[in-house]
């Protein structure tokens, strides 16, 4: 369902007498301002939105307690009710500025979403060169699986593995130029390498050959 019904449903409820009460929507790119319809009728108003992927019911009720729960809300009784809420949880509360809850649910997006969008993306290169889907899905979440105890684990930068971490230009070289008969994942490759570019330098890495090699693989494909 679209963030826009949320406005839409808080005219329909408008005609109620909200003083004393409080209106909360759990929408993730939406802040509080859907709820002006309500707010004008007395409601106190804010968003509680869990940064956790509803892929289905049973995983989000083993998943919700323990997750990080983002909070807006200006008035301070529902701001500490909202964070109780959370506490109930075992939950880690994300206060969100007023203005700034598009970045944050885009934040989530690219670090969720995304991330099944990218490995749709190498199980198909898997599949492409004859990989079994089963063995090729046990690659790659694997891989993934790893990833996140990295994280969890080592944190950021330490988290990061790979040719960027040992400026191996001749292996990044070799991936581009299989990349060749796949246009887009290769512009994909190339942005994301350069959005690596911080994570490198965190760990001390100087980028400029990397940065050569991907200005020079441009220039050849284009000239």
């Amino acid at each position: 369902m679209p963030d826009d019904v949320v406005e839409r449903v808080a005219v329909d409820l408008a005609a109620a007498d909200w003083q004393g009460k409080a209106a909360v929507h759990t929408c993730g790119s939406k802040d509080s301002a859907a709820l002006t319809a309500l707010a004008q009728r007395g409601a106190l108003t804010g968003t509680l939105h869990p940064a956790y992927p509803f892929a289905s019911v049973e995983t989000a009720i083993n998943g919700l307690p323990g997750a990080a729960f983002a909070i807006e809300a200006d008035e301070p009784r529902l701001l500490a009710w909202l964070v109780e809420l959370v506490r109930a949880l075992d939950g880690h509360v994300l206060n969100i500025p007023p203005g700034q809850k598009a970045l944050y649910h885009a934040a989530l997006v690219i670090a969720s979403n995304y991330a099944v969008t990218l490995y749709a993306v190498a199980e198909a290169l898997l599949l492409d060169i004859g990989a079994e889907r089963t063995a090729a899905d046990a690659a790659l979440n694997a891989l993934v699986a790893g990833t996140v105890d990295n994280l969890r684990a080592q944190g950021l930068p330490a988290a990061l593995t790979g040719p960027l971490t040992r400026a191996d230009v001749t292996t990044i070289g070799a991936h581009l130029r299989a990349l060749t008969p796949y246009p887009p994942v290769a512009e994909v490759y190339q942005a994301l390498a350069r959005l690596t570019y911080p994570v490198l330098r965190a760990r001390g890495l100087n980028v400029e050959a990397i940065e050569a090699l991907l200005r020079g693989y441009h220039a050849g494909e284009h000239s």
